[in-house]
């Protein structure tokens, strides 16, 4: 019987291993060819993302934005094969692929026993982290991960970012998990800028509202564990920079239903901060301002 599912899947690893035969840097280099290829001739999503980058880069002409558009393209591929390779090197090369500004702010938090969100957006590499933190510092880490349609790319995934001692935690069956980890002392990593739902609530982002989860803020809040806001930004040498800063957490509403929508504001503000730098490396792809 004809298994759309499996058929996938073994063309999935059959390019995994062309990857892996031809190694990281080549494969780099053919992602970038393979963007460019389908930017031109298979535009799936072109739209979408050239409707995007018009919203939120006003300023700038058509010419500029289908330059990024195509760039973003190039990106979103180098990603896609990365995340193929990243659990077959060594931890000494993923090491060699990443710097820290702000390493020990991670480690302290850590230490400190309270339990900490690592919270980060589908930018630059947002799946070289897990690995990367793993690479460096110790710890009992868990990586929300929203399943696939092939549950067997989602099972090849799982085991993949399986690295080191990390658990990964399916959306749908996430929020008791998270704080049980939390409360455990233990680091839970997320990528929440995530659209919303509908009714839910509004956040600024690049001058237009949108809608955005405000649960990871809401835990936070009740755990009292402490968010660790990071972006990975990809250098023109295919390494990565990690920007680090912790989610300021005084001066918030006096209601207690408003903390969590300002502490979301504040991360999709620091989220925005980078992309505005490198909008290329952003996931345009989805329909961000759909409502």
């Amino acid at each position: 019987m004809f298994n759309k599912n499996k058929i996938e899947y073994f063309f999935f690893r059959l390019f995994n291993k062309i990857l892996r035969f031809i190694g990281l840097q080549k494969a780099r280099k053919l992602a970038k060819f393979l963007g460019t290829f389908l930017y031109y001739f298979i535009p799936i999503r072109k739209k979408t993302v050239i409707s995007n980058l018009k919203i939120a880069f006003p300023e700038k002409s058509l010419k500029e934005i289908k330059k990024i558009a195509k760039k973003n393209f190039q990106n979103i591929f180098i990603t896609f094969v990365e995340l193929m390779l990243i659990p077959f090197l060594k931890l000494d090369e993923i090491k060699s692929q990443v710097w820290f500004d702000n390493l020990d702010l991670i480690s302290n938090k850590i230490k400190n026993g309270k339990g900490l969100i690592i919270l980060t957006g589908h930018f630059g590499n947002w799946e070289i982290l897990i690995s990367s933190i793993v690479a460096y510092i110790n710890a009992n880490y868990h990586v929300l991960v929203k399943p696939q349609r092939n549950q067997y790319i989602t099972e090849w995934l799982k085991r993949t970012r399986s690295i080191g001692n990390t658990n990964v935690i399916p959306v749908g069956v996430s929020v008791k998990e998270i704080i049980k980890a939390l409360k455990s002392g233990e680091v839970v990593l997320i990528a929440g800028d995530q659209r919303g739902p509908i009714d839910g609530a509004r956040f600024n982002f690049f001058n237009h509202q949108t809608a955005l989860y405000t649960g990871t803020a809401s835990i936070a809040l009740k755990t009292n564990c402490n968010i660790i806001l990071v972006a990975c930004v990809r250098q023109p040498d295919y390494k990565y920079i990690i920007h680090v800063e912790e989610l300021n957490f005084e001066n918030l509403p006096d209601e207690i239903e408003k903390r969590p929508i300002e502490l979301t504001q504040r991360y999709i503000s620091f989220l925005e901060k980078y992309i505005r730098l490198n909008p290329e490396q952003y996931f345009w792809m989805h329909k961000i301002w759909k409502y």
